[in-house]
C-alpha cells in the first residue's frame, strides 16, 4: 500500500488514545498521511501484541500498513498517557458501549479526556472519534478545562468515524465524507489541516456532527429491517425477495446497499447506535418510533431462523444443528452482537446440540467449534448458514448431504445455490424464496374480487 499519497495539509504530532478498530485504523491512516502518531493502549496484553509487531484485531491491510509506518518512525505505541506531552492534537478512540437501558456508557471516554487534559503541557485540541450522543463534546470540554492547567487552552472537536470492519483501511483512505464538528474557527482550521484538502470534508457544529453518526447507522439499520420485512412478506406471497428488493434498490433514490434480507444486523455499530439514538430521543421527550421498529424487527429476524429450523425438524429438543458462520459479517473475526450467537443460544435453550464453524471468529461459548465445515455438520439434523462467507458458496452439496444425518439447510444469508443443494437431496429454506404452489392461498382474495 502506498503511504505517500494523499498528504495532509500540515504535518502534526498526534496522540491516539485506544488501540481498537477505530484507534488503530485512525492512527495508521493519519500516519500514512504524513503525521507523527503516538498510540496509547492501557491494556497490557493488547500492548504486548502490538509491540511484537502483531495486531490484536483482524483487519485486511492494516497489519502491513502499521508495520511500514512503525519502520518509518511515524507510528509508535505505549501505555502512558504522558505521551500527550508536546502533541497538539489528541484523538479519543475508547469504547462507549450501551448500558442495559440503551444509554451509552461514557465513563471510559470521560476518564480518557481527564487524563489527557491532566498531562497536557501545551494548548491541545481533543478530538472525539468515539460514537457519542449529541452534547458529549460540550461535556468533555468542561471536563478537560477543569483538569488542565489554567494557562492552557483546551478545545474539543467531534470527528466521528465511518469505518466498516473488514474494509476499514480503504474507508479511511478513500472516505465518502469526513465529518468535523467544532465550536470555534480555530479548531475548525486545525481539524481541516489533518486531512487532505481534496477529501470531502463536512464542517458543522459539534452536536450536528455527533448526531450524523447516530442518524447514518440508524438509517442503515432501518434498511436492513425493511428488507427482512419484505422478504418475510415474499415468503408468504410466493414471491421472490431477491427480485423484489433488486427492483426496489435500482431506484437511485433508494439504492441497493444494505437492502438484503438476512438474520439481522450485528456487530459493534448498528445495534449500539440504534439504541443510542432511541435513548437520546427519549431523553428529550421523543419516541423514535421508526428506529424502535427497526430494533424490534432485527430481533424478530433472528427469531425467524429458529422458527424455520423448528418447523422443519418438528422439534429442537435433542436435535443436532450446525451453524456455519459465527462472526457478525464476513471478513472479520468480530462476534459482538452476532446473530449467529443469538440463534445458537436460543437453540440450546430449546434442547438442541449446537456445533459451529467460522474461518476467522474466535472462541465462543454457545457452540462446539470445529476447524472444518464438514466436520461441523457431521451427523447434523440441520445446517444454518448465518454469515455470508464466500467459502460457503463453494460448499459441495453432495458431500454435505452424505455427511449430515438430516437434510435441512437454512440459508439465512442467501449465499448458496438452492437448486444445486436441492438436487443433492437437501431441503433448502432461505430468506429470498417464496413458497411455490399453483393455487397459493394469497390468490383466493383477489380471485373473489374478480367475481
Amino acid at each position: 500500500m502506498q503511504t505517500s499519497k494523499p498528504q495532509a495539509f500540515r504535518k502534526t504530532d498526534i496522540c491516539v488514545i485506544g488501540a481498537g478498530y477505530v484507534g488503530l485504523t485512525s492512527a495508521a491512516g493519519l500516519a500514512a498521511l504524513g503525521h507523527r502518531v503516538r498510540v496509547v493502549e492501557t491494556d497490557a496484553e493488547r500492548l504486548r501484541i502490538l509491540e511484537r509487531g502483531e495486531l490484536p484485531i483482524v483487519e485486511p491491510g492494516l497489519e502491513q500498513l502499521v508495520e511500514e509506518l512503525r519502520i518509518a518512525g511515524r507510528l509508535q505505541f505505549g501505555s502512558e498517557v504522558a505521551a500527550v506531552d508536546g502533541v497538539s492534537v489528541a484523538l479519543l478512540c475508547v469504547g462507549t458501549p450501551p448500558r442495559p437501558d440503551g444509554d451509552p456508557d461514557l465513563r471510559q471516554l470521560g476518564a480518557a479526556a481527564a487524563e489527557v487534559a491532566r498531562h497536557a503541557t501545551s494548548d491541545l485540541l481533543v478530538v472525539v472519534k468515539s460514537t457519542v450522543p449529541p452534547g458529549t463534546c460540550d461535556a468533555i470540554e468542561l471536563v478537560c478545562r477543569e483538569e488542565a492547567r489554567a494557562d492552557l487552552r483546551i478545545d474539543v472537536a467531534s470527528n466521528p468515524e465511518f469505518l466498516r470492519e473488514s474494509r476499514a483501511v480503504e474507508d479511511f483512505m478513500n472516505p465518502d465524507r469526513v465529518v468535523i464538528g467544532t465550536a470555534t474557527a480555530d479548531a475548525a482550521g486545525r481539524m481541516r489541516d489533518l486531512y487532505p484538502r481534496e477529501w470531502p470534508l463536512l464542517l458543522t457544529d459539534r452536536r450536528s456532527s455527533e448526531l450524523i453518526k447516530y442518524a447514518s447507522n440508524t438509517f442503515l439499520a432501518v434498511k436492513i429491517s425493511y428488507a427482512n420485512e419484505i422478504a418475510a412478506l415474499c415468503e408468504h406471497l410466493g414471491a421472490e425477495a431477491g427480485a423484489v428488493l433488486e427492483g426496489v434498490g435500482l431506484d437511485p433514490r433508494i439504492g441497493s446497499q444494505f437492502l438484503r434480507p438476512g438474520p439481522g444486523f450485528g456487530g459493534s455499530c448498528l445495534g449500539k447506535d440504534l439504541s443510542g439514538l432511541i435513548a437520546v430521543s427519549a431523553g428529550v421527550g421523543l419516541d423514535a418510533r421508526v428506529a424502535r421498529a427497526a430494533q424490534e424487527v432485527n430481533g424478530w429476524a433472528r427469531g425467524r431462523v429458529v422458527d424455520k429450523l423448528e418447523r422443519a425438524l418438528g422439534t429442537l429438543d435433542g436435535a443436532r444443528v450446525a451453524i456455519l458462520g459465527l462472526a457478525f459479517k464476513p471478513g472479520t473475526d468480530d462476534v459482538r452482537d452476532s446473530p449467529a450467537l443469538d440463534v445458537s443460544a436460543v437453540l440450546r435453550e430449546r434442547g438442541a446440540w449446537v456445533t459451529g464453524f467460522d474461518p476467522l471468529a474466535g472462541r465462543v461459548e454457545v457452540v462446539e467449534r470445529f476447524g472444518d465445515p464438514y466436520d461441523a455438520v457431521r451427523d447434523a439434523d440441520a445446517v444454518a448458514l448465518l454469515t455470508g462467507w464466500d467459502d460457503f458458496a463453494r460448499l459441495d452439496p453432495r458431500r454435505l448431504a452424505a455427511t449430515m444425518a438430516g437434510n435441512v439447510v437454512v440459508d439465512a444469508v442467501g449465499i448458496i445455490s438452492a437448486d444445486e443443494f436441492e438436487a443433492a437431496g437437501l431441503e433448502v429454506l432461505g430468506v429470498d424464496r417464496g413458497t411455490p404452489a399453483e393455487i397459493h392461498p394469497v390468490i383466493l382474495r383477489p380471485l373473489a374480487w374478480t367475481q
